[in-house]
């Protein structure tokens, strides 16, 4: 997990929570990240940063031009 990392995952978060979303992460023991988002009692799992960015895109966020990694 490097900074930038970290340092994208809470600009993701943060633009979820502005969708009334939630954006979770936790690190499996080999040390791959997992993601998932909820709302309304609902979960939704999320491969990767990739699959982060682009459910962002798909409720509405994610227009700011950043390009991802």
């Amino acid at each position: 997990m490097t900074a930038a990392t970290d340092k994208d995952f809470a600009t993701l978060r943060a633009q979820f929570a502005l969708r009334g979303h939630e954006l979770h992460r936790t690190h499996t023991p080999d040390g791959r990240a997992s993601y998932w988002t909820t709302r309304w009692g609902l979960t939704k799992p999320l491969a990767d940063l990739a699959a982060v960015r682009e459910f962002l895109r798909q409720i509405g966020g994610g227009h700011d031009g950043h390009s991802g990694h």
